[in-house]
């Protein structure tokens, strides 16, 4: 079965062609189909966002479609960026302004009340069935001060720079690949994921 995978970040299309692996599954991006077309982020929760792309790349290309949305979820604040993740500051905030807001906004809040996770969707859609399959999956961690995350920024993937997991002790993008095998969120979705697809894939 072709499998698109509905997003434009290369980091996202790397982790889904390594976790993805099935003799019966191909994977198929958005470059190779010449799409550039790209959908509007406007559901009320994860699941709403995620299935709206993949609705979306799905109706271009008639293939099932992969799509996913996430976002950081810090308790202190009330969940918030969450589902704003990406978007929180405007369309052109840089990964440094999101991160510098966030600080701000946990500034006097102490440490063992910084906690926070990052949260993931996964769906995938299916055109002419017109049905759908998803999972989820959750990191906890904590987000450190000011002067413990200054300098941290991963490109890509900035919030992974500074949620702290405290029984690893390492924050999230300094995981050894077999402590991924356990710890990263992104992996155990697609293990799920591979799971529920396993009926389509003949």
């Amino acid at each position: 079965m072709k499998l698109l995978l509905g997003t434009t970040n290369l980091g996202k299309i790397h982790d889904y062609q390594k976790y993805l692996v099935h003799a019966n599954l191909e994977l198929v991006t958005l470059g190779d189909l010449g799409i550039l077309d790209q959908p509007l982020e406007i559901g009320e929760n994860y699941k709403d966002n995620a299935l709206q792309k993949a609705k979306f790349y799905a109706e271009r290309s008639e293939y099932p479609t992969l799509a996913d949305d996430g976002g950081l979820e810090v308790d202190a604040l009330d969940g918030r960026p969450g589902i704003e993740s990406n978007r929180w500051l405007g369309p052109n905030a840089t990964h440094e302004q999101k991160l510098t807001k966030l600080l701000d906004l946990l500034e006097g809040v102490p440490l063992a009340k910084r906690t926070a996770r990052l949260r993931n969707i996964v769906l995938v859609f299916f055109p002419h069935e017109r049905d759908y399959i998803y999972v989820e999956a959750v990191r906890e961690g904590i987000i450190p001060t000011r002067k413990e995350i200054l300098g941290r920024l991963m490109p890509g993937y900035p919030y992974r720079s500074i949620l702290f997991i405290p029984e690893l002790d390492k924050y999230y993008n300094e995981l050894t690949d077999e402590e991924r095998e356990t710890s990263d969120h992104r992996k155990r979705a697609c293990r799920e994921l591979l799971l529920k697809l396993e009926p389509y894939l003949f």
